[in-house]
């Protein structure tokens, strides 16, 4: 069975969200002149969800079954945790690989694209670390991933 979601909305958005650093998203600020966006593959029961945060504050989260949120990094708490997520996978660009692939993770994983001016890397994060049930080098990114998901859940 393939872990590849169908729904060809989901995967228009997603696509449109990891090739934009290519398609004339705005540079980088100094803040984390490096990275331009994320977009980070979580898997859920029946399909995944795709948080987007790129750096002209566009914060969205799209799933493959249906739902989801579009555009919140207008209000302000959003857009704090969108920049320091930016900011802190900046610290942290050693630990993705190079990666120009729109892949999905492999059952159990949950991938975080990293979006930069001119490429774009990856990592595969074991599900229970992205959700603080087992420690990873990565938790500084993945906290920073779920302050961005707490500061927009009021805008769900």
């Amino acid at each position: 069975m393939s872990n590849v979601p169908s729904d060809e909305n989901y995967l228009g958005l997603r696509s449109i969200a990891l090739h934009s650093a290519e398609n004339g998203l705005p540079p980088p600020p100094p803040s984390h002149p490096w990275v331009s966006g994320a977009v980070i593959d979580i898997p859920s029961e029946g399909g995944f969800g795709t948080l987007v945060a790129l750096t002209d504050n566009t914060t969205s989260l799209y799933t493959s079954v249906g739902g989801g949120w579009i555009g919140v990094g207008s209000y302000s708490p959003v857009a704090q945790a969108n920049d320091q997520l930016l900011t802190v996978l900046e610290a942290h660009l050693g630990e993705f690989w190079i990666d120009d692939n729109d892949g999905f993770p492999g059952e159990g994983f949950a991938r975080i694209h990293v979006l930069l001016p001119d490429s774009r890397r990856a990592a595969d994060v074991p599900v229970d670390s992205f959700w603080g049930k087992a420690p990873h080098p990565l938790m500084p990114v993945i906290a920073a991933i779920q302050e961005v998901m707490t500061a927009s859940r009021p805008f769900q």
